[in-house]
């Protein structure tokens, strides 16, 4: 792997505390680099592998049937839902929407560096407990009633430590949230009357979390 890779491993939830000599090491020549062409699917539900990925370079649309989940960027671990069970399908579709390269670990090379590095398995454990915090967050966003509640949901659960989001676009943000154009319009100049949300293009910016509860 090239020190550039490294440094971006480092910053992974799964070797999260170790330095790049150790990552290394710990990888040994077990990993495999993929590369995919923008629009190409890398898992889909009927085609998949039981390996973790890990975006190297680009970013991946996440989508379950017609509605977008999520996008992962640099860094962002997937494919966690194959491992260690036997389903025979996957759960959502994961296209690039670039060109994409993805580190991928295999089912077997999980386990073995969790055996061998404490603070890989911790890491790892973290990362499940984070998916589930963030799916349960997912899913009370979208069952939520009102236009309002959905959309307070869906920004305080894709908030990155920043607060910063990035949409594909309002009218997939509609869609993705179950709601007419017209009310996620109306809410979202609620909050930014309010001085609770900044937006500029594509990218909205929560500024007061916690009027958002």
């Amino acid at each position: 792997m090239t020190s550039a890779q490294l440094e971006i491993m480092k910053g992974t939830f799964l070797f999260r505390g170790l330095e790049a000599g150790e990552i290394e090491a710990l990888l040994g020549e077990q990993a495999r680099i993929g590369s995919y062409r923008k629009g190409e699917v890398i898992y889909s539900p009927s085609n998949f592998r039981r390996e973790l990925g890990i975006l190297l370079r680009g970013a991946l649309t996440v989508t379950k049937g017609s509605l977008t989940v999520s996008e992962l960027g640099v860094g962002d671990l997937f494919g966690a839902a194959a491992l260690f069970t036997d389903e025979e399908r996957y759960v959502s579709t994961l296209t690039a929407a670039r060109h994409c390269e993805v580190l991928f670990l295999s089912q077997e090379n999980v386990s073995r560096l969790i055996d061998e590095s404490a603070a890989v398995r911790e890491n790892y454990l973290r990362y499940l407990a984070q998916r589930i915090r963030f799916l349960s967050a997912k899913v009370d966003a979208l069952s939520s009633g009102s236009g309002e509640r959905k959309l307070s949901g869906f920004l305080l659960t894709n908030a990155g430590e920043d607060g910063i989001i990035t949409v594909k676009s309002l009218t997939d943000l509609a869609s993705r949230l179950g709601v007419a154009r017209a009310t996620l319009y109306r809410e979202l100049d609620k909050l930014l009357d309010a001085g609770i949300i900044a937006k500029s293009g594509k990218t909205i910016t929560v500024l007061k979390p916690e009027s958002l509860k």
